[in-house]
């Protein structure tokens, strides 16, 4: 997987993420197109690998994407749930095969569910997974696959069974409210919409909702807040560009 070089000051972020992150806490990742939140993913989830764990990301996109074959270059892709995965697949791209649905809209939405209902099910029978989803809108609109219920679930009961979970969306408001009250960590991109700050009050951040607002609204199009719920440091600013 080619990781962007980060700089000394998000390094040791991700480091010090990594030493304290344990399985079975969720991460959310929100920001606006071209923030930088898929990058910020792949370290986020890189410190999960480097101790050892195994991880699969949910890829929501319909059509063959270069981009993400050479991000994922060097990871096992599926098309589907492996019922037994062997040990040393750890790094898995799950990434549905639409073809046969001719491009019908509703038939590729059809298999992605299908599909990814399978691995949500997966997941959570076998236990000790990361499940990066990558569209959290695209996951939970009843315009897409309308799967808010499997998502929740899996934020719900999915940490007795230390499943964790690793939520990208483009706005805090797309996603459902207990995927708020169950995260442990979220990294929030700039957004100045009421709605989206009433949604981010429900992370119980120790600055406040209303200074973590702020602090959110003025902040530069590819800085992230980290808001460490679990444990209770101060929110701080994460940049990859810097």
């Amino acid at each position: 997987m080619s990781v962007l070089p980060i700089g000394p000051k998000t390094k040791e972020q991700m480091a010090r993420l990594g030493r304290t992150w344990k399985q079975g806490q969720h991460v959310l990742i929100s920001g606006p197109t071209g923030s930088g939140k898929t990058a910020l993913a792949r370290h986020v989830v890189q410190q999960r690998i480097d101790r050892g764990g195994h991880v699969i990301v949910f890829c929501m996109k319909p059509l063959e994407d270069e981009t993400i074959i050479d991000e994922y270059a060097g990871w096992d892709r599926w098309k589907r749930w492996h019922r037994r995965p062997r040990s040393y697949e750890s790094r898995i791209l799950l990434w549905p095969d639409v073809r046969k649905a001719k491009g019908e809209r509703d038939e590729i939405l059809a298999i992605q569910k299908e599909v990814f209902s399978e691995a949500f099910a997966g997941v959570n029978h076998a236990g000790h997974w990361t499940v990066q989803v990558d569209e959290g809108l695209y996951t939970v609109s009843p315009d897409f696959l309308n799967m808010a219920s499997e998502l929740a679930m899996a934020h719900s009961i999915g940490r007795s069974g230390k499943i964790t979970m690793v939520d990208l969306t483009q706005r805090p408001s797309h996603l459902p409210l207990i995927l708020y009250g169950s995260a442990a960590h979220a990294f929030v991109g700039r957004t100045r919409e009421s709605v989206d700050q009433k949604r981010l009050a429900e992370l119980g951040s120790r600055e406040g909702s209303k200074t973590l607002a702020t602090r959110i609204a003025d902040q530069d199009l590819h800085d992230f807040t980290w808001v460490p719920i679990a444990p209770d440091w101060p929110a701080e600013t994460v940049n990859l560009r810097r």
